[in-house]
């Protein structure tokens, strides 16, 4: 044993070549008796396996295999079969009626028609989407109210609670007419446009705001980026609810039909699109002494009374946000970071007029040094978040300089400008945690989801969640992660040099069923 090289008295590669040795003769048998269940796309080869000899379609091999072991048979996805086992006997057929895109990206990718709700000025009130109406002629207020009494009772019941119905004090009733028109056939659904006809400092406020604002929350954060608008049109809805309707619509914080500034003044209210992963507001609230005492006492105040520590004990999301009704989101705020993923620190003086502008929100309260000890704590808790950051980055650069990335860029599907560019590459790639390698989606995890998030906790004077519930913790854990993934990607290139194998990655990683749907993989398609 002793006059062996160094490499055979390692125990780590003795173990690598036997199981190298072994692997080969298994992966012969194997492919010699189990099917193939990565066929090659629907382009290439035709491969027949069913017990009818009749030619199916390579992609069409699983669906096959996986309907005789579970004794069904291989249909759409939209028949009403019920498919078992995660539906492996379906294929896809895709939604039947989709809208056009908009914007500089419009020929790649389509919306479900529930984008008309959403953005109603281009894809319901324009006579190429208008859905039409059954009902035909022109009709007053008092002859709508008569109809959806019985058609709509609930909605009625809300206009009739609104001030729209109100009489009193000399207003006017703003009813149906008003805001949707008198012509059945064409009637239109209200945007901000119609809402700023009436509440023109509340449309100003709105439109005001700059990037990070309502005000560009669906054309520019949405619609003008594609690994926004990546995937297909049944995933892209969900993130259109909220970015399309906080733009292009009131009735996302006052909902139909009650408009009810008391309703839009609750964090509820801002809850439903800041929540959840990369935005975790709504969260962080929640668990700061602010958010306790809301939770304890909120059902007990007047919500219709205006927004000051006269009237409430603890500040709200509006309160903060919103100071005396301003509908410009930003204009409490210092610089837009991207959700936080940017690294700036808030107390230095160039922010100086936005950080007092704070302690003299804080003293409605607080004493203003109390606010200042705080929001220095974020400052100095968001820097020192970066610093782990830019560790796990300096270990994921050094292995994408060393072709050690599994798989490399060139070996993915393109991301969504139809290239294929290293993912966290500052300014080169697209910024993305599907199909990507894991130690990228770990590290875009740790920046986007966790990083970013330290901000917002400290943010909202959070106190567990900073630390113990999830994010420094969760860095910890990321970093940890991380590190572990380099290390199996540095040993793997070691074994396999020394054993002189050649690896090339697997092409499940350039095309599947999902995978070839993505936008950036049709871009390079059509070279656009």
């Amino acid at each position: 044993m002793k006059n062996l090289p160094v490499f055979y008295r390692r125990p780590m590669y003795l173990f690598a070549l036997f199981f190298f040795l072994l692997l080969v003769p298994c992966r012969i048998f194997a492919q010699s008796f189990v099917p193939e269940l990565n066929p090659p796309s629907q382009k290439s080869q035709r491969i027949i396996t069913s017990a009818s000899k009749k030619p199916i379609l390579g992609n069409m091999q699983l669906r096959h295999e996986m309907a005789g072991l579970l004794g069904e048979k291989v249909g759409p996805d939209d028949s009403g079969d019920v498919y078992h086992a995660g539906g492996l006997s379906g294929y896809y057929t895709g939604p039947k009626k989709l809208f056009p895109g908009k914007g500089k990206l419009q020929d790649f990718y389509k919306f479900l028609p529930v984008i008309r709700w959403y953005d109603p000025d281009y894809y319901f009130n324009t006579e190429a989407f208008h859905p039409g109406s059954a009902v035909t002629g022109e009709y007053e207020n008092e002859q709508c109210i008569i109809c959806h009494t019985l058609e709509n009772p609930g909605l009625v019941t809300q206009w009739r609670q609104s001030k729209h119905a109100a009489t009193s004090e000399g207003r006017e009733i703003v009813g149906c007419d008003r805001c949707h028109g008198k012509n059945h056939e064409k009637l239109i659904m209200p945007s901000y446009v119609v809402c700023g006809e009436c509440h023109e400092k509340q449309l100003k406020g709105h439109r005001d705001g700059g990037r990070g604002s309502h005000a560009h929350a669906y054309h520019l954060e949405l619609i003008d980026q594609g690994c926004q608008m990546e995937k297909p049109a049944e995933e892209t809805a969900a993130c259109l609810a909220c970015h399309a309707i906080a733009e292009n619509r009131c009735d996302g914080c006052h909902t139909r039909h009650r408009f009810s500034a008391a309703e839009a003044r609750k964090p509820t209210s801002c809850g439903v699109c800041h929540s959840g992963p990369e935005q975790y507001e709504y969260e962080m609230y929640m668990q700061s002494f602010h958010g306790m005492i809301y939770q304890g006492e909120g059902q007990t105040w007047d919500w219709s009374r205006p927004l000051n520590a006269k009237n409430y004990t603890v500040p709200t999301c509006a309160y903060c946000h919103m100071p005396e009704g301003n509908h410009n989101v930003r204009s409490m705020s210092t610089v837009y970071t991207y959700m936080g993923t940017s690294l700036v620190d808030r107390g230095t003086y160039r922010y100086k007029e936005a950080r007092d502008a704070w302690i003299v929100l804080c003293k409605d309260c607080h004493s203003p040094r109390f606010a200042r000890d705080h929001l220095e704590a974020m400052d100095e808790a968001v820097k020192l978040s970066f610093v782990k950051y830019r560790e796990a980055m300096a270990i994921v650069i050094a292995l994408y300089k060393a072709n050690l990335i599994d798989p490399m860029p060139s070996d993915l599907a393109p991301d969504s400008r139809g290239h294929n560019i290293f993912s966290l590459l500052p300014g080169k790639g697209e910024m993305r945690k599907y199909n990507v390698s894991n130690i990228e989606r770990l590290t875009y995890e740790m920046l986007v989801d966790i990083t970013g998030a330290i901000y917002k906790a400290k943010a909202h004077n959070a106190y567990y969640s900073p630390i113990y519930g999830y994010w420094e913790w969760a860095q910890d854990r990321w970093l940890v992660q991380i590190k572990d993934e380099a290390g199996k990607l540095k040993r793997f290139a070691e074994i396999e040099e020394t054993l002189g194998i050649k690896y090339t990655a697997p092409p499940f990683w350039k095309h599947g069923e999902y995978t070839d749907m993505l936008l950036g993989v049709k871009r390079k398609e059509w070279g656009k």
